[in-house]
């Protein structure tokens, strides 16, 4: 492997990562205090992503203004949808939640699709000159993006670390009935993790649009690898680890397109773009295999 092949594969990491880690964190966030698994998740980048794009039809505030005011209208979509929505079918049970979360998700895609069209989009950006990174090529609006996303899940990781509200999700997460007991608000909290999941998600899309298209499909595209980088971190795991499985998964995902795996037999042959996605089943079957209590440690245990 070359130097400019390494480096590619660290600057893809970092914009693979940039979209994996926000979702993968919010959706761990939702699983530690819901106990679900909400597919809805994925689809809150799309909304913030179609929504970056109405903001800048009416506000025309330029793509980081824009960006935040979609992303913050996202949170506030995430809350909305929880009472109106997963309050409810919790009360009936998780399942209930976990299927109607993929019911939502098909019916988001196709309003989204009816109101916009199923044409791609892109955001109004610059024309510009990539740039070497480690020997790898990135353009300036990609990486400032990758960066106030790696930022964003870190800025959240600490939130979760030393305030109070991180500590009563964590105390929510890891046994609820006590929780309770000690007189935290668990509805309070329940709507806190939400909010942070709508805006992590908003971020992850904003993300990904600026590295690709704005597409109806793209939030759902990412399903597999984060649920993989889910798994991976520990499912329902409050902390660091699902942000590093996340990267982890995003390195995986970029290897085998710089690799030439036909050298073995004195040939090149490299694993086409189109497989990559093939990359997130492998690490979500081998995770459900061989770790299923996640990468780095056991189960979180509740109750």
């Amino acid at each position: 492997m070359t130097t400019v092949a390494l480096g590619q594969i660290v600057v893809d990491t970092l914009v693979q990562g940039a979209v994996i880690a926000p979702l993968t964190m919010g959706m761990t966030l939702v699983y530690g205090v819901s106990r679900f698994a909400n597919v809805v998740q994925v689809e809150f980048a799309t909304l913030s992503a179609y929504g970056t794009l109405v903001v800048g039809s009416v506000v025309g505030g330029g793509l980081l203004l824009d960006s935040l005011i979609s992303v913050a209208l996202t949170g506030v979509i995430a809350v909305g949808l929880y009472y109106l929505v997963f309050l409810r079918l919790l009360r009936r049970s998780a399942m209930m939640a976990l299927i109607g979360s993929l019911a939502l998700s098909i019916v988001i895609r196709a309003f989204i699709q009816t109101v916009a069209g199923p044409d791609p989009r892109q955001f109004d950006l610059p024309l510009e000159r990539g740039t070497e990174l480690l020997g790898g090529n990135i353009t300036p609006s990609v990486l400032h993006m990758s960066l106030i996303s790696l930022g964003s899940v870190l800025l959240v990781l600490a939130l979760l670390r030393f305030t109070a509200l991180g500590r009563r999700v964590r105390a929510v997460s890891t046994n609820p009935e006590l929780a309770a007991a000690a007189g935290i608000n668990g509805r309070r909290v329940s709507e806190a993790t939400w909010l942070l999941a709508g805006i992590l998600g908003g971020i992850a899309g904003t993300a990904l649009a600026v590295s690709t298209e704005v597409t109806t499909g793209m939030g759902f595209a990412m399903i597999i690898p984060v649920f993989g980088a889910t798994l991976l971190g520990g499912i329902g795991s409050v902390g660091a680890t699902p942000i590093v499985a996340a990267y982890l998964l995003a390195a995986a995902q970029s290897v085998p397109l710089y690799v030439n795996i036909g050298a073995v037999f004195s040939s090149d042959l490299r694993v086409p773009l189109d497989y990559r996605p093939a990359v997130g089943f492998a690490v979500l079957l081998v995770a459900l295999v061989v770790r299923p209590n996640g990468l780095f440690g056991s189960a979180v245990r509740r109750g």
